[in-house]
């Protein structure tokens, strides 16, 4: 039998360490640490022999039993750093005892399957058979991913800080059980459009009659997205192309092409001669992180496609109502936009102006719901892009790979700080003090501007954020994707939203509860507690330190514009809400229905 080679064998260790890491930190949060189950540091005398007398501490999670259904059991797992939010630094594989049988250690699945056994006996559900499966893929990806040569490293012409931080997320989400799983999709096509492998995408292009073509925008007739099109566009044209002027070049994800020609309606619409598939070519796009949102530093626009293909928890198309209520929103926000550029241009919201798609409503007899899905396959959302100046002075970079670990588990915000206090000569701390600093000022105050005085509600998480740099500090923020924005109906009423259709309007209004638990959770949670987590690096003074300026912030902010209750009631000791993406993917339940776990502040 033939031995694995080094770096393989290397490589699936750090991927089984980072999935371990990722499925232990989710259960602590949202039901370990809740039960109080957890013992830190663990003081058990009955500790396999390896940890007992190992310099590093051991963080020990029990499992009681529940009516004699399940044996007692218990977990042990060395922690080079607890964060003051419960979150683990875990060293090696976790060690499993069952009712006194003796420890044994265990890899990802083997630990993700006791923790679905134990809680499907606890919260009386069935065992999830499909999260395993999630999880399995969501290894084989990573294992994948980190293997694989990033093609792009040959081409640099067109690359830049900004794509180059898009494509680096190996790991992916920190507080999600199966962050890399993508389903729907062979390896071949994987390969052959993932960021994290350097990816350059052309699209799959159809003729179709202009007829058919749906246009939403400030005016409907506005020619900007298909001049978007048209730059990217094969060239020349093929001899087969329709002879009259009527067609025109769309394109679609090519991981999308088959459910396009598998639609019926679309094959209907074939043979009818008004839609015509050409072929993939055309201008090569950068993959962004969200995958289907496609970049090129020369255009005006990034397009955003729809994909058929489950991405770590959700499929990801392009419901048209969606794409409307961004367009929407973009128009109905954007005097205020102006207005707080204007008093606070560390802030920046990227919008999204225009969506098209290929609408074939007029000749669907009973085939409504293939109309629907032909909409959604070839819906197409603008956001705005970053312009050439920008790109080059401001290096935009996503907060998700900045606030991250390297392939060798090195955080990579650590290493940033590290190299400017070096140019600087000075300490860690102090620059690393100064830095966050920096950051906080131009997230929070634009976030609590946005809800407190207009009832806005954005998703400012790690992905939905980008930083602009000067002189290796941030200088401003821009927050994107409006199809997750939210809008409070007491700031909002039904009146000024009429240009949404009703099922538009149903799907951005939230509750203020349900708005500060988006903005909290997304900002807190998500975005700061990561970034202070890795620039502390292992540090829990410089962490609480961290914290301190956070709580500055928010003071500040009240000072200026006065207080809000809930900015109050968490800077008096009151929790934070996370959101439960381990509990929400173990019930079987849509994103829109996950709950939240209060998290004692850090200042508590």
């Amino acid at each position: 039998m033939n031995a694995i080679p080094l770096h393989t064998a290397l490589n699936q260790e750090r991927v089984q360490q980072q999935a371990i890491t990722c499925l232990l930190n989710c259960y602590l949060r949202e039901y370990a640490l809740p039960h109080q189950h957890v013992e830190w540091p663990a003081q058990d005398h009955s500790l396999p022999l390896a940890l007992r007398h190992h310099p590093t501490p051991c963080l020990l999670i029990r499992f009681p039993h529940s009516e004699g259904v399940l044996a007692d059991g218990k977990l042990a797992i060395q922690v080079r750093y607890f964060s003051a939010l419960g979150k683990a630094q875990f060293v090696g594989r976790p060690w499993l005892n069952v009712m006194g049988r003796g420890w044994t250690t265990i890899d990802a699945e083997q630990t993700l399957q006791w923790l679905l056994a134990f809680l499907s006996q606890q919260l009386s559900i069935s065992f999830n058979h499909e999260l395993m499966a999630q999880l399995r893929n969501s290894l084989n990806v990573t294992e994948y991913f980190i293997a694989a040569e990033h093609k792009a490293e040959t081409d640099r012409a067109s690359r830049n800080a900004f794509i180059d931080s898009e494509q680096s997320l190996l790991w992916g989400h920190a507080f999600h059980p199966t962050p890399k799983s993508r389903t729907g999709i062979s390896l071949e096509e994987l390969y052959a459009c993932s960021p994290e492998v350097g990816s350059e995408v052309r699209l799959y292009w159809f003729y179709i009659d202009k007829a058919l073509l749906k246009i939403q925008g400030p005016k409907d007739s506005d020619p900007a997205p298909l001049r978007a099109l048209e730059y990217l566009q094969p060239r020349p044209h093929d001899t087969n192309q329709p002879a009259s002027d009527d067609y025109i070049l769309y394109p679609c994800h090519p991981w999308e092409v088959q459910s396009v020609l598998n639609n019926p309606l679309v094959e209907k619409a074939i043979e009818q001669g008004l839609i015509k598939p050409h072929g993939q070519g055309g201008v090569a796009l950068h993959p962004t992180s969200s995958v289907r949102t496609l970049y090129h530093p020369e255009l005006e626009w990034f397009p955003k496609f729809s994909i058929n293909v489950r991405l770590t928890n959700c499929i990801r198309k392009n419901a048209w109502y969606e794409l409307e209520s961004a367009v929407q929103l973009t128009q109905l926000l954007k005097p205020i936009r102006e207005k707080e550029q204007l008093a606070n241009p560390l802030f920046q919201i990227m919008i999204e102006p225009y969506a098209t798609t290929v609408d074939l409503s007029a000749i669907a007899a009973t085939e409504l719901d293939a109309a629907v899905l032909a909409q959604e396959s070839f819906g197409i959302l603008y956001r705005e892009n970053f312009s050439l100046p920008e790109t080059d002075y401001l290096r935009p970079t996503l907060a998700a790979a900045l606030f991250a670990h390297d392939r060798s588990g090195n955080s990579l915000i650590a290493k940033h700080i590290s190299d400017t206090a070096s140019q600087r000569n000075t300490s860690y701390q102090s620059t690393a003090k100064l830095w966050f600093a920096q950051y906080i000022k131009c997230l929070l105050p634009g976030v609590f501007n946005y809800f407190f005085k207009h009832g806005v509600a954005f998703e400012p998480h790690l992905q939905n954020t980008l930083i602009g740099f000067d002189e290796g500090f941030p200088c401003s923020v821009y927050i994107r994707d409006l199809e997750g924005t939210k809008l409070l109906p007491e700031h909002w009423s039904l009146a000024s939203l009429s240009s949404l259709s009703e099922r538009a309007q149903q799907s951005v209004y939230y509750a203020r509860e349900q708005g500060w638990n988006r903005i909290a959770y997304c900002s807190f949670i998500n975005n700061i507690s990561e970034a202070i987590f890795h620039i502390a690096n292992g540090s829990l003074t410089l962490e609480l330190s961290l914290w301190r300026i956070v709580r500055t912030q928010i003071e500040d902010w009240q000072a200026i514009n006065g207080a809000q209750p809930e900015l109050v009631t968490l800077l008096a000791g009151g929790h934070i809400p996370s959101k439960n993406n381990f509990t929400t993917r173990l019930m079987q339940q849509s994103d829109k229905e996950s709950g939240y776990t209060h998290i004692p502040s850090p200042w508590h």
